[in-house]
């Protein structure tokens, strides 16, 4: 059974001013961006947090593919962490270790691939050398490989599930994921596409509650164990997650199933980055029709 997701906030900005997408085959790239306009993502990064009723005290975990996605939110996390560590070495703290403390990054190896056992590792040891704590978490397929064309589902089923393992193994009650605007653009359009409700169409949720599917009892009741799903990075475009791995020096790889046109999500996604300039009036549009559909089920809720 899949672990348990329990919207509860809606993204907290409206439409937002998009860039055309430039797609990065190598790594860091040697027209990085400045470090300097590295800010305005960091100072973004921390009202989001702060809204979250996130702290640089609490112990946060990341899911981490390797991807400019997930790399990004990586720097960002840790620079928040590790500014919030100076300010308490300032005042009398102890800033003395390797990692940054209460931070965990957390690589899924689905094992699809035969080179996955090898990206994991060196995706690994990419976000140790940014000074966060990494592990690997390998899935199972005690059912055998899913059928073709469900590929994507069951694998994020199953990265979830193993995420969530892992946070409540490690005692950690907060889950970063690297979901970004444009995510939501290929959601809204994938959901429409299968003549998805309001509910679906509102995309994915700013933070939300995942729990285990499975009852536990901790010596007195039975409870749910669950952890809080916070997505930052909603308000950033795919250029903006590019240009803060160039503007860190920090390599990323690019997963070849990605581009496959075997999987609707990234037919929809070739076909967005395609938009003329014109086109792209559109794509801030669908992020406002995300935005709306999201504010009238958060009033509707008001009133039930």
């Amino acid at each position: 059974m899949p672990p348990l997701l329990l919207s509860l906030r809606s993204s907290p900005s409206p439409c937002l001013r998009l860039r055309r997408l430039r797609l990065f085959r190598c790594s860091a790239s040697s027209s990085a961006t400045p470090s300097s306009s590295l800010a305005p993502y960091h100072a973004s990064f921390d009202r989001r947090m702060a809204l979250a009723g996130i702290h640089p005290h609490h112990r946060i975990a990341v899911g981490v593919s390797g991807g400019p996605d997930s790399m990004a939110l990586c720097v960002l996390a840790a620079a928040w962490k590790k500014a919030a560590g100076r300010k308490a070495a300032g005042e009398g703290g102890s800033d003395a270790s390797a990692f940054v403390d209460g931070l965990l990054g957390v690589v899924v190896d689905h094992g699809l691939r035969p080179e996955s056992a090898d990206e994991a590792r060196l995706v690994r040891d990419r976000v140790r050398g940014m000074g966060v704590e990494c592990e690997i978490a390998r899935c199972e397929w005690p059912d055998g490989r899913p059928k073709q064309g469900h590929v994507q589902e069951a694998a994020r089923e199953v990265r979830y599930q193993k995420l969530l393992d892992i946070c409540i193994k490690q005692q950690i009650g907060v889950l970063l994921i690297a979901h970004h605007s444009d995510d939501q653009a290929e959601l809204f359009v994938l959901r429409l596409s299968r003549n998805s409700g309001i509910l679906g169409l509102a995309g994915t949720a700013f933070v939300s509650q995942l729990f285990a599917p499975n009852l536990k009892y901790d010596g007195e009741n039975f409870r749910r164990y669950g952890i809080l799903l916070v997505r930052p990075m909603l308000d950033f475009s795919k250029d903006d997650m590019y240009k803060i791995c160039q503007g860190s020096n920090q390599s990323w790889v690019e997963d070849p199933t990605n581009n496959s046109m075997m999987y609707a999500r990234n037919r929809i996604r070739a076909s967005l980055r395609n938009l003329s300039i014109e086109g792209l009036q559109l794509y801030l549009m669908l992020l406002c029709l995300i935005h709306f559909c999201s504010v009238f089920i958060s009033f509707s809720q008001s009133f039930c």
